[in-house]
């Protein structure tokens, strides 16, 4: 685990090293524990490393044999071993033991589709020095961060925005990504907040070539053949999968934990955990105390974990403690992430570095499994449609009644409705919020039409209208914002944290089960609860979807309020020029302290304006950013 990055192409009259330099000294929380560079003409390449596996051999780069190949690698690569093996036959030879080792010789074999071979959460870059080309590649879901930009001819990567703002002029504020970040609650796509910076797509291999020329190619990894699995032998299958997935999670040759919450996807990893490691594991909650139903949350919590021996630090938050962590996790995560959970997310990776310096963490289960409030919706309209006329539920949605909201759902497709999980700012409340010149700048912009065509393109993929909602959620939503927070707001501390639902075994498996073993009675992940009964404690196999419980409308009515209107509202704010201040003040005017989306909306605009300040700010020079009206 480590943080990357280079440049290719530099300006011959910039200083290479000392510019690398900035760049890895601004990864320095991701790799505590080593740095390594590669210089060629034209070339600089570094990274700074978190030694979990082979801590002495598997120091970077690594090279090819003959030393024309160079390779940086952030992540974990599963299976290295078997890949070792059969690169050895074809007569590699290994410096270390390091299981990313395995890229500079696989891409000897393969070229750009080496990365078709691997099985792991991982962002490479690769220098061939005789053709002169770069190549980036990310792993298929986007587990690890990897972003790059042009400027002139040369071409910059990094695996944090902040690293790639140490070289070359800061950008301009992106338009089309604030755009989308009011409405995701995150930058999603490949155009990141600053204009010019951009995501290497997931499952994707950037190749820049000698000539400038930049292409990017999908890797093409075999789909898993299953036959028709009955209900139980689907659920068989699924535990067995788990198993072997928390199992290869488990390499390393450092101490690990697991972030526990009250739920079944946690459970499970901590479970299986447990069964491999016995008791040198250790687990990890937080909770805000005082607000609500936290209590039972961290009660179900201690009951998992005691159901196995495994010790449990358990952090009850407070609104002191919300305070500080709301004012550092903008920074730490790097880009605005509307995302309130973000907030014990923080304190939970800040206790666990103390001890260990890997967690694994239940995130991934519920775009695979069908996990979130609200996937059953399709089911509740049709019912509505079969019992309601057509020209009824028309008249009923251009009425003030009680279910026009419904009505009006029923009338429209599921991929032009489905905009994906936790959405902010809709169309008309984000067009009332901006200033007029920001509002005409977007004229035209839909940022929706990335949800829609996402949906679009699963349905000709063949997946049912579950499937295309859950591929929604995993393209839109599971890269750019879940995991970018479990990422950033981890390394941070110099902790890695791992994901073993996906793991490639058990995201193979959750695309070929149908529907139905995901969605039963209205509630999801019928198929991972069947396994959590087999088990977990029945509290636990049995609640509902929680997560680190976030009381944010209460937050920022009571302790947040004043840090929240302060700097929504002061002049710093305003000259910005991009949020109309009456539209900002009349949502502040809506917190009421009760639990409503006003909250939450307001959680968006706050992250953004801490960031702005904390960030681009800092990097930029200037008082407020330059807005790029004319992007």
């Amino acid at each position: 685990m480590c943080g990357i990055a280079g440049i290719v192409e530099h300006d011959p009259r910039q200083k290479a090293r000392d510019e690398l330099q900035r760049m890895l000294d601004a990864l320095k929380h991701r790799g505590p524990d080593d740095e390594g560079t590669f210089f060629a003409p034209g070339v600089a390449i570094g990274m700074r490393r978190l030694a979990i596996v082979d801590p002495i051999g598997g120091a970077q780069p690594f090279y090819s044999e003959d030393r024309r190949v160079v390779a940086v690698v952030n992540g974990e690569i599963y299976n290295h071993r078997e890949l070792r093996r059969d690169l050895e036959r074809r007569g590699h030879r290994f410096a270390g033991a390091s299981d990313a080792e395995v890229v500079v010789h696989l891409y000897q074999e393969r070229g750009a589709a080496f990365a078709d071979e691997l099985s792991g959460m991982y962002a490479v870059a690769i220098y061939d020095t005789g053709k002169r080309s770069l190549v980036l590649a990310r792993d298929p879901l986007g587990i690890k961060p990897l972003l790059w930009r042009r400027v002139g001819r040369g071409v910059a990567f990094a695996s944090e925005l902040r690293a790639l703002l140490a070289w070359g002029d800061v950008p301009q504020l992106n338009l089309r990504a604030l755009d989308r970040y009011l409405l995701y609650r995150t930058a999603v796509g490949e155009e990141t907040i600053l204009e010019g910076i951009r995501r290497v797509p997931p499952g994707c291999t950037l190749l820049r070539h000698a000539d400038g020329h930049v292409e990017v190619l999908k890797h093409q990894h075999p789909a898993t053949i299953l036959g028709d699995l009955s209900a139980e032998e689907a659920v068989e299958e699924l535990d067995r999968r788990l198993g072997r997935a928390v199992e290869r999670h488990l390499q390393g040759d450092q101490p690990i934990g697991v972030l526990l919450s009250g739920g079944v996807d946690s459970g499970l990893v901590l479970h299986y955990a447990a069964r491999a490691m016995g008791g040198s594991l250790k687990a990890y909650t937080a909770g805000f105390a005082g607000f609500g139903d936290e209590g039972e949350e961290f009660a179900v919590t201690e009951a998992t974990a005691a159901a196995y021996g495994v010790p449990l630090t358990r952090l009850e938050l407070d609104p002191a403690d919300a305070e500080r962590h709301l004012l550092a996790l903008n920074f730490d995560i790097d880009e605005p992430n509307g995302d309130p959970t973000a907030l014990p997310l923080r304190a939970v990776a800040e206790r666990a570095a103390q001890d260990v310096p890997v967690v694994l963490s239940g995130e991934g289960a519920d775009e695979l499994f069908a996990g979130y409030p609200g996937y059953d919706e399709p089911l509740v309209v049709d019912r509505f449609s079969r019992l309601v006329p057509r020209l009824l539920r028309q008249a009923l949605a251009g009425s003030p009644l009680p279910g026009r909201g419904l009505a009006a759902r029923s009338l429209m497709s599921l991929r032009d409705r489905y905009l994906g999980i936790g959405m902010s700012w809709q169309d008309a409340e984000r067009q009332a919020l901006y200033l007029p010149e920001v509002r005409q700048a977007l004229q035209g912009h839909r940022p929706g039409r990335l949800a829609a065509d996402a949906f679009a393109a699963a349905q000709a993929q063949g997946h049912d209208w579950l499937g295309a909602m859950l591929q929604v959620d995993r393209e839109v939503w599971l890269a750019d914002e879940a995991l970018l927070k479990l990422d950033r707001l981890t390394m941070s501390f110099g902790l890695e944290a791992r994901v073993p639902y996906l793991d490639s075994e058990v995201v193979d498996l959750a695309d070929a089960l149908p529907w139905t073993y995901k969605l039963h009675d209205g509630q999801g992940k019928w198929a991972l609860r069947q396994v959590a009964k087999r088990h977990l404690p029945a509290e636990a196999a049995l609640r509902r979807k929680r997560g680190f419980p976030t009381p944010i409308s209460r937050l920022l009515f009571g302790p947040l309020r004043d840090l929240a209107f302060d700097a929504l509202t002061d002049d710093t704010a305003k000259s910005r020029g991009l949020l109309d201040p009456a539209a900002v003040q009349a949502a502040l005017g809506r917190l009421n302290g009760r639990p409503s989306q006003d909250g939450r909306m307001v959680y968006v605009l706050l992250a953004l304006e801490l960031w702005l300040r904390q960030v681009y700010d800092s990097a930029a020079g200037t008082d407020a950013p330059r807005a790029g009206y004319g992007s």
